[in-house]
C-alpha cells in the first residue's frame, strides 16, 4: 500500500491511489438522473405578491391620473397627453394655403413708412418743411431739430440779460464796457477762435456785470476771465492761460484769472449754456435759403451790435432774426419776411421793426465810432469785405434810422 502523505502546499489530504481511481471508473459509468429544482412554498407565495403588488400599483397611479387631469382641467392646466392632442390637431391644416408667386409676394409687401417727428407733423400746411431732405442725415436730427430750437428760446428766456442790466455798477460805465468788448473782438479774431467763443464770452461777461458790482480795476480782468471760460467750453484747443496773461501785459497773473474765474462759475450757478445768436441764424437762414453773402452779412450787423449797450439785452433769437430781415431787405433783392421765415424764427415783421430800426442806427454810428475792430475785421477777404458793401448805405436804412419808435 502506498503511504500516505499530506499536499501541504495544497492543503489537500491525498489517500489511497488504487480506491481513487476506482471510485472514479464507477462514478465515470454510472449515470444520474438530472432534475429540476423544485419551487419551495416561500418562493410561490413571494412571486404571487410581487404581482399583486404591481397591479395595485398601476391602479392607484390610473387613480391618481384621472384625477390630476380633472384638478387640472379646472385650474386650466394641461396635461401632456392633452397638449399631445392639440399640438396634432394643429399640425394637420384644415385646409391648404395658396402659395404666392415671388412677383406676387414682392408686391403683397409694402415699404413701412419712416418715422415722422412729432414736432414735424404738426406744422401748418402754408410752411416749409426746412429739413425735408435732412431724413438721412443723423448729425442734423431732423425729427428733434424743432423741438430743440423750442427748448433753446425756453433756455434763453431763463439765462437772459436785463436791460439797464450796468444800473448795478458804481464805477463802470456802458462806454467802459464797448471798450473791453472791442478789445475783446480784436484778441478773439488775433486768437482764430471759433465765433461761438465770442459771443459766449459777451454773454458770460454781461450776465455777471448784472450780478456782481465790480472795481474799475477789476474790469479788464472779468472780461479776459470771461472769455478764458467762453474758449474752454467751446475750443477744441483752447490757448493756454499764460496767453491770456500776455494779451493783459502782465497786469494780472495766472492765480489772477483762476480766482476770477471761480467767482464767476459760482455767481452764475455753473451755467453757461446760453444760446448764441448764431444759432438761431443758422437756423434762419436755412429757412430762406440764404447764400453765402446773406449769411455773412448778418453775422457782420449781429457782431457790430455787440458793441453797443443798448443792444445788450436782446434776446440771441431776436437779433439773429433782425439781422437777417435787414440783410434781406438790403442785398435780398426784394425777399420778405414770409410766413415760413416767421414760424421759424418765432417773430413777425411787426415785432422787428422797433429793433430793425435801432439797428440801422447802430451801422450809421459804426461809421465814425471809435471802436472800428469789427468792420476791419470784416473787410478782408476772408468775410467777403461785406463791411465795404454800398448796400449798408442804402436809403432804407437811413430811413429806419430816422424813423422814431
Amino acid at each position: 500500500m502506498a503511504a500516505k502523505y499530506t499536499d501541504r502546499g495544497l492543503g489537500l489530504r491525498i489517500g489511497n491511489e488504487n480506491k481513487i481511481a476506482k471510485n472514479v471508473k464507477q462514478a465515470a459509468t454510472t449515470t444520474v438522473p438530472v432534475k429540476r429544482p423544485l419551487r419551495s412554498n416561500t418562493t410561490v407565495n413571494a412571486a404571487k405578491n410581487v404581482t399583486e403588488t404591481s397591479k395595485c400599483l398601476k391602479a392607484i397611479k390610473a387613480n391618481v391620473t384621472s384625477k390630476l387631469d380633472s384638478e387640472n382641467e379646472m385650474v386650466g392646466v394641461k396635461s401632456k397627453a392633452n397638449c399631445r392632442k392639440e399640438r396634432e390637431t394643429v399640425s394637420k391644416p384644415q385646409s391648404k394655403i395658396p402659395r404666392l408667386s415671388i412677383f406676387e409676394r414682392q408686391s403683397a409687401v409694402k415699404a413701412a413708412p419712416e418715422p415722422v417727428a412729432f414736432s414735424s407733423s404738426l406744422l401748418p400746411a402754408n410752411i416749409e418743411d426746412i429739413d425735408e431732405n435732412d431724413a438721412h442725415n443723423i448729425l442734423l436730427v431732423p425729427e428733434f431739430v424743432n423741438d430743440i430750437y423750442r427748448y433753446l428760446r425756453t433756455l434763453e428766456n431763463k439765462q437772459c440779460v436785463k436791460p439797464r442790466f450796468l444800473a448795478v455798477q458804481k464805477e463802470m460805465t456802458a462806454r467802459m464796457r464797448s471798450v473791453l468788448i472791442d478789445w475783446i473782438i480784436n484778441v478773439h479774431h488775433q486768437f482764430r477762435l471759433l465765433p461761438e467763443t465770442l459771443y459766449l464770452g459777451v454773454s458770460i461777461m454781461d450776465r455777471f456785470f448784472q450780478k456782481e458790482s465790480v472795481s474799475k480795476d477789476k474790469i479788464q480782468l472779468v472780461g479776459v476771465t470771461a472769455f478764458f471760460i467762453a474758449s474752454k467750453f467751446e475750443e477744441i484747443y483752447p490757448p493756454d492761460i499764460r496767453d491770456f496773461v500776455v494779451i493783459c501785459d502782465q497786469l494780472y497773473h495766472k492765480r489772477d484769472i483762476l480766482k476770477m474765474e471761480m467767482i464767476i462759475l459760482k455767481t452764475l450757478k455753473f451755467e453757461l449754456g446760453r444760446p448764441l445768436p448764431l444759432h438761431f441764424l443758422r437756423r434762419n437762414s436755412k429757412a430762406a435759403h440764404a447764400d453765402a453773402k446773406i449769411h455773412t452779412m448778418a453775422k457782420y450787423l449781429m457782431e457790430l451790435s455787440l458793441v453797443e449797450y443798448e443792444c445788450a439785452h436782446w434776446q440771441p433769437s431776436l437779433l439773429a432774426a433782425t439781422s437777417l430781415y435787414l440783410t434781406l431787405k438790403v442785398i435780398g433783392e426784394g425777399s420778405t419776411w414770409t410766413p415760413t421765415l416767421e414760424y421759424y424764427s418765432g417773430y413777425t415783421e411787426q415785432q422787428l421793426l422797433p429793433n430793425v430800426s435801432q439797428l440801422c442806427k447802430v451801422i450809421i454810428k459804426s461809421e465814425k465810432s471809435k471802436f472800428q475792430t469789427c468792420r476791419k475785421k470784416y473787410s478782408s477777404t476772408k468775410f467777403m469785405e461785406i463791411s465795404k458793401s454800398p448796400q449798408l448805405n442804402s436809403s432804407y436804412i437811413k430811413d429806419m434810422a430816422n424813423k422814431t419808435p
